[in-house]
Formats: structure tokens, C-alpha cells, sequence
């Protein structure tokens, strides 16, 4: 019932009144769409979706009479107005998909720089164990320097494996691919293997 207020088909409005109803101001520039929060645009959306299905359902009728409708210039407005929605919300996400896309590359540099690190230091652990078991019991000056040597490597590779753990989590999203490209959830066409 609310959904026929205004339009062509509203009892209670005279005819003149039903023409000043079907005068319509211009399409949403992308320029003032871009200023708008998604919620707006959200609403946006669907109050344009709204109008093009009263409108759809006017020029339906219209043609089932057989008479000429008289609005295919609100439609168009509408048209381009969800058009230009779609666009503007398409770019955002592609510039937001770029600043994820350099947060993720600068974790993986991080990452890549501390697991060299890592590596390095395992080498270094894994030498001075060698000389320390090759020393035997005997309790030298140098035994005890690699021990106190190897004590520090140690709390290092503790202390880089709790940097990395957050940043292996973070950057595993590149080795795995994501699941809507997947051919699984495709929309494209054919069988799902």
C-alpha cells in the first residue's frame, strides 16, 4: 500500500498532482556519491532499487494498456544513479584491496628479514653446540664462553620466534588462495569438479 503513495496508480492524489509527483531532479554525480559512508550509500541503493521497481511496474502496466508512459527519464536517472553507486563503491574497495595488498607485502618483507635472522641464528646455535659437545666435560674458559654465547642465541631465537608468529599468521593468506577465486564457489559456468 505505502509502496504506491506518489506514483500514477495513487487514489487519493488528483492528476495534477500526480504530475508534480513525476517531476525528478537529476542523478547522484559519483562526485557527492564519494563523500557518502557505505551505510548512505546502502540506503541509497535501495531507495533507488524501490523507486526503479515502481517505475518498472508503471511502464509494465503501461504497456498492458497500451498507452505511452511518459517517465523514461526518472527510469534512466535511477538507472545511472545505482550505476554510478556500483562504481564508486567497486573503486573503494579496489583502493582499499591496494592498501591491504601494501600492508601485506611490507609484514612479509618483516617476516622475511627476522626468518633470515632466524635461520642464521639456528646456524650459529647448532656450531656452537658441535664445539661444546666436541670439548666434552673438561671446563675451559672457551666452553664456558660458548655456552653463555649459546644461552643469549637462545633467548634471541625465543624472542624472534614471538615476533614471527603474528606475522606467519599474517602473511599465510598469500601461500593459501582465496576461496571465492576457486572454482568450487565459481560462478562461471559448467560442471564444479
Amino acid at each position: 500500500e505505502e509502496f504506491w503513495k506518489g506514483g500514477a496508480r495513487d487514489p487519493a492524489l488528483t492528476g495534477t498532482q500526480k504530475l508534480e509527483n513525476a517531476v525528478s531532479g537529476d542523478p547522484w554525480p559519483a562526485v557527492l556519491l564519494r563523500l557518502k559512508s557505505f551505510e548512505d550509500m546502502h540506503k541509497l541503493w535501495y531507495v533507488c532499487l524501490k523507486e526503479k521497481n515502481f517505475l518498472m511496474a508503471e511502464q509494465h502496466e503501461a504497456k498492458q494498456n497500451r498507452i505511452r508512459w511518459k517517465h523514461h527519464g526518472r527510469l534512466k536517472k535511477v538507472k545511472l544513479t545505482m550505476k554510478r553507486i556500483l562504481t564508486v563503491l567497486s573503486r573503494r574497495e579496489i583502493h582499499q584491496q591496494g592498501l591491504r595488498a601494501k600492508e601485506i607485502l611490507s609484514k612479509q618483507e618483516e617476516r622475511e628479514s627476522l626468518e633470515t635472522q632466524r635461520f642464521h641464528l639456528e646456524e650459529s646455535m647448532k656450531v656452537l653446540s658441535h664445539k661444546i659437545r666436541q670439548a666434552g666435560p673438561r671446563d675451559s674458559l672457551a666452553t664456558s664462553a660458548w655456552k653463555s654465547t649459546l644461552q643469549k642465541y637462545e633467548a634471541d631465537h625465543a624472542r624472534l620466534l614471538a615476533e614471527l608468529t603474528p606475522l606467519r599468521k599474517d602473511t599465510m593468506q598469500l601461500l593459501s588462495a582465496d576461496w571465492r577465486y576457486s572454482r568450487r564457489y565459481s560462478d562461471l559456468p559448467g560442471a564444479v569438479r
